[in-house]
């Protein structure tokens, strides 16, 4: 009777090339189902988790705005984070650099907690197009297996949903999500045996080149950096994206400085600068740090390359948290060369591209970088604020 029913039904959702050996093979006694104990049958009606987070992707879509953004992800360095949220029991986060460019969504070295602080901030697994790393190191990589998994399962879910909304509705199946990997070579070994269509940033040192494939309006270019002296692999970049004029955004990662660096960086529109821990003779220009552009190889670098906004990233706050100090003598002793303007990174800091305007943290509005203030933490290793006037003046008051 079950084998009549499966040929004649056409309703059911499975496979009936499926069903018909399910079926036979409890006929012919190789299979004998048990009765479903009552304690789990509800958990078998209940939607994948999945379901969830496409709700939540839809929902997001009402309350953040992505397209145009250069969205800074980004707080501590290495183990900061974690030594400092077990020592003083508050949150403390790692991260990356998330930039949306015409709808297209680029990750930058996506480090400890950069999936979490990107749900925070509206950005979902289906927002992400690329994903750059430029070294080895857990501070720049960590997140980036989680970026996989959360992939492969968004896909799989479309594919199961596809298969029951073709088959029953007759509609067109979900198209699958894909991303392009640029990466150093090490993190592509360890990513080989998880995602596909992985290109090297080496491939990038000479020359400038398109990101994605026909797609000529954003292109990439890496330059060898001094980070680890035993390990070549590392990388800085520089993005070019096309609007009227064309914005160049570039990100230093982890770096001593070197004469180099000038050229390649030389007038970029933004410039992300990674500055580790600081030293008495690195400050007092005695010495350069070997493997980080402390304050001394930052100085050296902005005062020779001009950017229009430079974003002081990825700090090492060993004995406290000098961030926002950091940023105002520096940006006094650049001021005597250029115009450059500084500002301390922080996870939320949210600049809309091309006009290089920046959110308010508190009411959204897009204030240009003369007019925001930028508040200090109330406790070390807390949140910096970017604020407009307005919203200054009403905190402040």
């Amino acid at each position: 009777m079950a084998k009549s029913m499966v040929s004649e039904c056409k309703l059911c959702a499975v496979c009936r090339g499926c069903s018909q050996k399910f079926y036979d093979s409890i006929i012919n006694g190789e299979m004998k189902e048990k009765s479903l104990p009552y304690e789990l049958e509800n958990y078998f009606l209940m939607p994948p988790q999945m379901h969830y987070y496409q709700q939540s992707m839809r929902s997001a879509k009402e309350h953040f705005h992505l397209r145009d953004r250069f969205l800074c992800l980004k707080g501590f360095s290495s183990s900061t984070p974690t030594i400092h949220s077990i020592a003083f029991d508050s949150e403390c986060t790692g991260g990356g650099l998330y930039i949306n460019y015409k709808g297209i969504g680029i990750v930058i070295d996506p480090g400890l907690g950069f999936v979490n602080s990107m749900h925070k901030y509206g950005i979902f697994i289906n927002n992400i197009d690329v994903v750059i790393v430029t070294h080895d190191h857990l501070d720049h990589n960590a997140d980036a297996k989680v970026i996989s998994a959360l992939l492969y399962d968004l896909n799989n879910y479309n594919k199961r949903k596809s298969k029951i909304v073709k088959e029953v509705f007759e509609l067109d199946k979900v198209k699958e999500h894909t991303i392009t990997w640029i990466v150093d070579g090490c993190t592509g070994r360890n990513l080989k045996s998880n995602v596909s269509n992985i290109k090297l940033l080496s491939n990038f040192c000479k020359n400038k080149k398109q990101l994605i494939k026909n797609n000529k309006d954003i292109k990439l270019a890496a330059i060898h950096t001094k980070h680890i002296s035993d390990n070549p692999e590392t990388y800085g970049i520089k993005l070019f994206l096309n609007y009227d004029e064309t914005l160049t955004i570039g990100y230093t990662s982890d770096t001593a400085y070197f004469q180099e660096l000038t050229a390649f960086y030389e007038k970029s529109d933004i410039l992300v600068f990674n500055v580790s821990d600081i030293y008495k003779k690195d400050v007092k220009g005695i010495k350069n740090k070997s493997s980080h552009l402390g304050y001394n190889g930052s100085l050296k670098l902005l005062q020779n390359t001009n950017p229009s906004i430079a974003i002081a990233s990825e700090f090492c706050c060993t004995n406290g948290d000098f961030r926002i100090d950091f940023s105002n003598v520096l940006s006094e002793e650049v001021r005597n060369s250029n115009n450059t303007s500084i500002i301390p990174g922080e996870v939320g800091l949210n600049i809309f591209m091309p006009q290089k305007r920046i959110e308010c943290s508190r009411c959204r509005k897009l204030t240009s970088i003369e007019h925001i203030i930028i508040l200090a933490p109330k406790k070390e290793y807390g949140k910096i604020q970017y604020s407009c006037r307005h919203c200054a003046k009403n905190m402040l008051s």
